[in-house]
């Protein structure tokens, strides 16, 4: 009388896990680029989120500035994204970027592809906005440029995503 024992046999399990392997191996690229594409979303929505800021303090302009004068700044420092009174004496908000995020000060033209992107020379530094709220290129704490109107923020091989500065 045979009797037959009940599981699974060893080459059963090696093909199974085989089987899985390659699977796994043929998704790592897909979820990789999601997750490059949440961190870039994420960078876009903070980058969103600091403009209403420096916006929004221009306009209660807590000093007092006069039209022409800064009355709230953005500053970036590495990761770092601050929201500064126009005198630069005090932080009210801050913010942390993802790692490896580019974030390029640009015109109304959209980058071609991240390697443009990546190219490209005006890196954010900072933003100065005056007492109604509108961005001021030639303020002297924050060059930025007449042209300048959006950030243009990229991560990796994504292409750029954009906050228009207003």
């Amino acid at each position: 009388m045979s009797r037959r024992v009940a599981g699974f046999s060893l080459v059963e399990l090696m093909v199974t896990l085989a089987v899985m392997a390659v699977l796994a191996a043929a998704g790592t690229p897909f979820a990789r680029d999601w997750i490059d594409s949440n961190r870039q979303m994420q960078a876009r929505n903070l980058m969103w989120e600091a403009v209403s800021q420096a916006r929004s303090l221009a306009l209660r302009n807590p000093t007092q500035a006069t039209t022409g004068a800064v009355s709230a700044r953005l500053q970036r420092d590495d990761r770092a994204l601050q929201v500064l009174r126009g005198d630069g004496t005090e932080v009210l908000w801050r913010g942390e970027l993802p790692r490896n995020v580019l974030i390029k000060l640009t015109g109304a033209a959209d980058f071609d592809d991240a390697d443009a992107l990546s190219d490209a020379a005006d890196d954010l530094a900072c933003v100065a906005f005056g007492n109604r709220g509108q961005r001021l290129p030639a303020a002297s704490s924050c060059l930025s440029g007449a042209s300048h109107q959006r950030l243009a923020i990229g991560l990796n091989n994504q292409d750029p995503l954009y906050v228009d500065l207003l």
